[in-house]
């Protein structure tokens, strides 16, 4: 059996919670980064500040300076929202995103570096995230449904919303048929899978809910386990 790692954010959770609502490991909030410390100091997230304008060089000089303070925190995967913006050209993205690897490998990090899919980013469109990780094709994404598919951001999505505010209710049960089983299959059976059920606060928690959005998270994260497990 695929050995499969959950992790919590801390998305919205008060610190004192922070080494309780694990379960392999919960990023720590610092900054705008949040960086894996609790259970086993194996999962560490990065996201860069917004600066308009900036270039890929310089970009870049801001990821090798982060590299190195993510190596020392003996991660298991990164995962990692740089390049925020998506006015850059696809020669632009290719050369910076081709430039990660470099750095990935001087630091020892090769293979361990996830990147985010999202609005205003470099891969906000699916259609340029495909002809990037064309050129760039050693790239590994967080949540592009690809063999390149390394890290999985576990919230359900509906035709008419990005994250779907109550998962257990049974109006969302198609939505709850989970097409990323397929995606499982493509993995590399001597690696671990690992997910976040990526619940927030409001205005994207359901209003009125008899649950937390932490406590949907866990349901989600329970519900998803023995399912990548499989």
């Amino acid at each position: 059996m695929m050995c499969v790692l959950r992790f919590r954010t801390v998305w919205g959770v008060k610190p004192g919670r922070i080494t309780s609502i694990g379960r392999n490991g919960s990023p720590v909030s610092k900054l705008r980064a949040t960086v894996g410390l609790p259970a086993s100091n194996k999962c560490i997230h990065i996201e860069w500040p917004d600066c308009a304008g900036m270039k890929p060089e310089n970009h870049l000089k801001r990821y090798h300076r982060q590299s190195k303070n993510a190596k020392s925190s003996g991660l298991l995967k990164l995962t990692c929202k740089a390049a925020s913006v998506d006015g850059w050209s696809i020669e632009e993205s290719v050369e910076f995103f081709s430039g990660t690897l470099v750095a990935d490998a001087e630091e020892g990090l090769a293979g361990k570096v996830c990147h985010g899919t999202h609005r205003n980013w470099s891969f906000f469109s699916p259609y340029n995230t495909a002809t990037i990780l064309t050129q760039v094709p050693e790239l590994k994404v967080t949540l592009d449904i690809s063999h390149h598919v390394g890290h999985i951001h576990a919230g359900v999505g509906t035709t008419q919303a990005s994250k779907c505010p109550d998962p257990t209710n049974p109006v969302f049960d198609l939505e709850r048929q989970f097409f990323g089983k397929q995606v499982i299959t493509q993995f590399d059976k001597s690696k671990p899978i690992t997910f976040v059920p990526e619940y927030g606060p409001f205005p994207y928690h359901a209003i009125g809910s008899v649950f937390s959005f932490s406590e949907f998270a866990d349901k989600e994260g329970s519900r998803l386990q023995p399912l990548f497990e499989q």
